[in-house]
């Protein structure tokens, strides 16, 4: 693929509520596109959010990828390591950058190979359903959410915890009684716990058949979650642990504190990278879950065409584009009733709209 043009834009997408996890709370959330456009006029869209979100900090994300997808122009890109390990090279402190180009890159080489990216890639699952996301809120506030999750065909819920222990508690017992035989409940402690913390959290919720806990402990306490029994270091979920492939490979090494690695294409610098990761958790019989920030269609729908190519994703949580206001592209993938499937498009399937 020879590159002929690459344009790169930055839009602020202001939140359908003001989203609040541990120590933060969001009202908007600015998103990074390039566009990549080759010799035969077809063009691949990615798109990234970075991080830190201080308008600093965007600004220098924007001029950056600026500057960098010029040198893009005139260069025959194939869909091979090289290209992808380029990325790397030139971007070595912006997996959010590379994630962009490498999104855009995956796009353009399936549009020109007339098919989706995930059947190019190998297509192992159709669908999933996905999880939907409350954020760290009073136990009102989580339950008037819940409910209309509920009530608009979700039957997965992620709750953001890791503030208080005991509030915490309450909250997932409260939420476990609305429909407990059509719902399922998963976690996210953000890091926000203690080894003592969580072992308080699990005896008094282990009765309640949570399917997963993300991130129970901060990063530098990983060798604590061996203390816990591997049936429940099954459910626990590496997300911040996980950025990499390079923690993977440190994850899967002797005892493995985490049963689910979660994939952030903004965390490990996109799809092909991803792959990486994959396939190594795959060696190791690891199940993966495909996780997200407040996105673009373009970026979630890249990590779904991802997810759905490999064999051992088993869990599913790109709920990020539910939280916006507007987006600058439309389609990317089907979602009813909280199921998440690919449309029947080219590429990574998103329009401009």
């Amino acid at each position: 693929m020879k590159i002929s043009q690459a344009k790169v834009e930055k839009h602020n997408m202001q939140l359908k509520a003001p989203w609040a996890i541990a120590g933060h709370v969001h009202e908007s959330i600015e998103n990074i596109f390039i566009e990549i456009t080759d010799v035969n006029g077809l063009t691949g869209i990615g798109s990234c959010a970075p991080a830190n979100d201080s308008k600093e900090n965007y600004n220098h994300y924007f001029k950056t990828l600026d500057e960098y997808s010029s040198s893009l122009i005139g260069q025959n890109l194939d869909h091979n390591s090289d290209t992808y390990d380029s990325l790397l090279l030139n971007l070595p402190e912006y997996p959010e950058l590379r994630a962009a180009v490498d999104i855009a890159l995956h796009d353009l080489y399936a549009k020109t190979n007339k098919t989706s990216l995930v059947q190019l890639l190998g297509q192992e699952h159709d669908s999933f359903k996905t999880s939907i996301t409350i954020g760290v809120e009073s136990l009102e506030k989580t339950i008037t959410a819940a409910q209309s999750h509920i009530d608009n065909g979700f039957s997965i819920l992620k709750i953001k915890i890791g503030e208080c222990v005991e509030e915490d508690i309450e909250r997932v017992k409260t939420l476990f009684e609305l429909n407990p035989e059509n719902i399922q409940i998963r976690v996210d402690a953000n890091r926000g716990y203690s080894k003592k913390e969580l072992i308080k959290f699990y005896e008094n919720t282990q009765d309640l058949g949570l399917e997963l806990i993300e991130q129970p402990l901060k990063i530098k306490n990983n060798k604590d979650m061996l203390y816990f029994p591997e049936d429940i270091r099954a459910i626990c979920v590496a997300d911040e642990s996980m950025k990499t492939y390079d923690d993977a490979v440190a994850l899967v090494t002797d005892q493995q504190p985490f049963g689910v690695f979660n994939i952030k294409l903004m965390k490990c610098g996109g799809i092909y990278q991803a792959l990486k990761i994959a396939a190594i958790a795959e060696s190791e019989g690891i199940d993966l879950m495909w996780g997200c920030f407040d996105e673009s269609k373009v970026s979630i729908s890249g990590a779904l065409h991802a997810a759905l190519s490999c064999k051992n994703t088993k869990y599913i949580d790109l709920d990020g584009f539910f939280d916006l206001g507007w987006d600058l592209v439309t389609d990317g993938y089907i979602c009813e009733s909280g199921v998440i499937g690919p449309n029947s498009k080219i590429g990574i399937g998103v329009e401009y709209g």
